[in-house]
């Protein structure tokens, strides 16, 4: 059995030595533990980091720290279908999906790392995790069933708090080309 507290400690200690040996230009926490962060808490079997760096850290470098760590590890071309080329994914001693890092593509996912902001979820340490309004873009780009219920529990967790740039997350929006499924999705859910 997974144990994802452990393995998130594990790979963030180590995204963060690649940041300070300057390997790599920052990360952020993604996924479902990040929107579990931000929102209300959901099951979840694997860890999701967007990482900046330049493309021998996710061909050369950081699959040589995955062997060295004892992990197998999988790196994606990328295709038609699945358009992430370089993502590396890590699995766990059953082979089973434990952690995707995926590398930045675009300035505006850039930016989302660098505006990432840092939780202290340990008692020694604290993560970068993309904001909420960065996270409802992520997910509306992803796409699948799972990743719109995330949406709307990010936002009416927004709504709750009263917390919400929404011009930080229409901007984005329109960058990634998301911005038709986000105005959808705020006409299911009232007055944001």
């Amino acid at each position: 059995m997974k144990n994802l507290e452990k393995e998130l400690i594990v790979f963030a200690k180590q995204l963060q030595k690649a940041k300070n040996e300057n390997k790599i230009t920052g990360f952020a926490l993604i996924g479902a533990l990040a929107v579990s962060a931000r929102s209300k808490p959901r099951a979840t079997q694997d860890i999701d980091f967007l990482v900046s760096a330049e493309n021998d850290f996710f061909s050369e470098i950081f699959p040589k720290t995955i062997k060295e760590m004892g992990y197998s590890y999988k790196i994606f071309k990328g295709t038609a279908d699945d358009p992430i080329k370089g993502l590396i994914r890590i699995f766990d001693k059953n082979d089973d999906e434990l952690v995707d890092i995926i590398p930045v593509f675009w300035k505006w996912q850039e930016e989302m790392v660098n505006s990432a902001s840092s939780i202290k979820l340990f008692e020694n340490l604290s993560i970068p995790i993309a904001l909420a309004e960065d996270l409802v873009v992520l997910k509306l780009k992803a796409g699948g069933p799972q990743d719109l219920v995330d949406v709307q529990e990010l936002l009416k967790a927004m709504k709750l708090l009263k917390n919400i740039d929404k011009d930080r997350m229409f901007a984005f929006a329109k960058r990634a080309g998301v911005d038709r499924k986000l105005d959808s999705v705020l006409k299911n859910i009232s007055e944001i």
